[in-house]
Order: C-alpha cells, then sequence, then structure tokens
C-alpha cells in the first residue's frame, strides 16, 4: 500500500535541499592548484625584482612572497567560481528547488511493503541499486537512487514500512525514514537488462507490469555471482575515477530528481 501526503519541511531536509541548489565539490582543488602555481610565480617574480629593484635583498623576497600569495589567491578563486558554475543545476532546475526552499513543505510517501527484491548496482551505466518492493495491496512498486542504498547502510531501508520525502516541485528526495520493522530482501539479483528495463517503461508513476512470482522467478535466473560483483566492483571504480576527474570525489554522480514508481 503506498500512501501520499505533505507537511512542512524539516531543517535537515532544508539542509540537504540548499546543498542540491548550491552543490560544491569535495576537496579544495582550487587551493592546491594556487599553491602548484604560487611556486613558479615568486621564482619568476624573484628574478625579475632582483634586476629591476635595488636594496635589501629581504625586501625583494619579501615582495616576491606577496606576489606569489596573490597568485595563489587569484587562482583558487577562479577554480572556485568556475567549479561553481560547472555543478550548479540547470536554470529549471534551480527554479523548482527555490520554489520548494520558499513553500517550506515536503510531498511524503508512505509504502507498506510485505517484501522486497533488491537489484545490484549498475555502476556502469550510473544506476545505482534497484529495489522491487511488494505492498500490501498486492502491488509492486519499483525504487531507484542512490538514496536508497544510503538509507539502507542507515538501517533506515528496506523496512515493512518506511517514509520517502521529496520537494513538492523539485521532487528530489530529501530524505527516507524507517517507521516499521527492518525486511531484508528476499533475493540479490545481478542488474536488469536492457530489454528489462524497456520493459519497465520510463512511466515514474506507473504500476509495474510484472508479478510478484516473475520478479522472484527473474531474480533466481540471475543470481549476483562472483563475476557479477567483480564487473560491479570495477565499473564503480571507473565511475569513481570519472566523477573525480570532474572534481567529484564522493563516487556516486549527482542525484536528480528520481521519482520513485
Amino acid at each position: 500500500m503506498k500512501t501520499t501526503t505533505t507537511r512542512p519541511i524539516t531543517p535537515e531536509e532544508r539542509a540537504t535541499l540548499e546543498g542540491h541548489l548550491n552543490p560544491r565539490p569535495a576537496g579544495a582543488p582550487g587551493r592546491l592548484l594556487g599553491l602548484f602555481m604560487a611556486v613558479p610565480v615568486g621564482f619568476t617574480a624573484l628574478v625579475f625584482l632582483n634586476l629591476l629593484v635595488p636594496g635589501p635583498a629581504i625586501l625583494r623576497y619579501l615582495l616576491a612572497a606577496a606576489v606569489a600569495a596573490g597568485a595563489a589567491w587569484l587562482v583558487d578563486k577562479w577554480v572556485v567560481a568556475r567549479n561553481e558554475a560547472m555543478f550548479r543545476p540547470a536554470p529549471e532546475v534551480e527554479t523548482v528547488l527555490q520554489r520548494d526552499l520558499a513553500e517550506g513543505r515536503v510531498e511524503v510517501t508512505r509504502y507498506e511493503a510485505e517484501a522486497v527484491v533488491k537489484v545490484a548496482a549498475d555502476r556502469g551505466r550510473f544506476v545505482s541499486a534497484t529495489y522491487f518492493v511488494k505492498l500490501g495491496d498486492g502491488s509492486v512498486a519499483l525504487l531507484v537512487g542512490p538514496h536508497l542504498e544510503e538509507a539502507e547502510f542507515r538501517g533506515e531501508f528496506p523496512a515493512t514500512s518506511f517514509e520517502i520525502a521529496e520537494g513538492e516541485a523539485s521532487h528530489y528526495v530529501l530524505s527516507v525514514k524507517r517507521t516499521g520493522e527492518k525486511l531484508a530482501p528476499v533475493a540479490t539479483r545481478a542488474p536488469l537488462s536492457d530489454a528489462e528495463w524497456e520493459e519497465l517503461g520510463d512511466d515514474a508513476d506507473g504500476a509495474v507490469p510484472l508479478a510478484w512470482a516473475e520478479i522472484v522467478e527473474r531474480a533466481a535466473r540471475n543470481p549476483l555471482t562472483r563475476e557479477a560483483v567483480e564487473k560491479a566492483d570495477a565499473e564503480r571504480k571507473a565511475a569513481r575515477e570519472s566523477w573525480a576527474a570532474a572534481g567529484d570525489t564522493s563516487g556516486e554522480p549527482p542525484s536528480g530528481p528520481i521519482r520513485p514508481k
């Protein structure tokens, strides 16, 4: 069974929403690059100062150090501004995020679950772990997104009942909270094939066109083997390296407005 209500946003959810609106890359790449550039700039400045400025040597060293510090500061500011522009959401996404912050309300979907089948993440395609959830009324929900893996790590998901809160306008997931008993997956299977994704369709609010017995049977036919685990690990490593090269060391692509089915 699935029900949807609204409520005021919590301070933690507001902070998460603000993080989506103003994302920042992990680490301090601008500071490191600035320090790296300061050395040759300072050395070059010292060479010219020795040629052009008479007086005590300590004065020339201090001036060169000041030039190097200024160069490091300018490079740091440039890199920070560049990264902020790179990671900032698109204008249409920024508009709905600002609307959610202004209105201060979230949409909460509550699920009453009987069983769960977990589908391993497909890092090569940037697809997080996927969960088929058998609801109390017999229907099946398909839930996707990195927020679910994080909630599973915290012990908040899966469960006999849980809530997913998201922005009313943006549909960015802001929290996943367990309200019932923990529920271990009945099976964990290999990632879905292209044909299976095609079969499931793109309707975020549509029903899963598979009976629960079929989902369990397919999980048995596609177990998470050692080869599949090794492939997933290799793909995850490649994904982390790719995003680290772009300035994000979290190892996951930025979470978008994924609306659970």
